[in-house]
């Protein structure tokens, strides 16, 4: 049916084909992770003595909606634009709390990101 050729050319064009699939999948696991904008990072400054973390931190007075919605634990495209649209009608917020007077962000919501919220650069 297949030549010898013919089926080891097969054979390699599978194996291409199935390692080309997994680089793909491999590289939008990499993306999806670099793009959390929360990410935990040791502090690795010889000069600092503590052994704190660092958590990186979003401005919710500046974040833009995609930000918004990277950045913070179950809050989506929607509430990230409840948020922006808040904060351009009643101004900037003056505390992080204050993220809880937007409809729909509750206590929990708050208190699952409240360690990354910051309403001052």
């Amino acid at each position: 049916m297949f030549t010898k050729k013919a089926f080891f050319v097969f054979l390699a064009l599978i194996a291409l084909f199935l390692s080309a699939s997994l680089l793909s999948a491999s590289d939008v696991k990499t993306e999806d992770l670099s793009k959390a904008a929360t990410e935990v990072k040791a502090d690795t400054d010889p000069s600092n003595k503590s052994d704190t973390l660092k958590v990186n931190t979003i401005n919710i007075n500046k974040a833009t909606e995609v930000e918004l919605s990277a950045g913070l634990k179950k809050v989506g495209p929607k509430y990230a634009a409840a948020i922006v649209k808040y904060r351009e009608e009643n101004g900037d917020f003056k505390s992080p709390e204050d993220i809880k007077k937007v409809k729909g962000i509750g206590d929990k919501i708050f208190e699952m990101n409240k360690d990354v919220i910051v309403v001052a650069d």
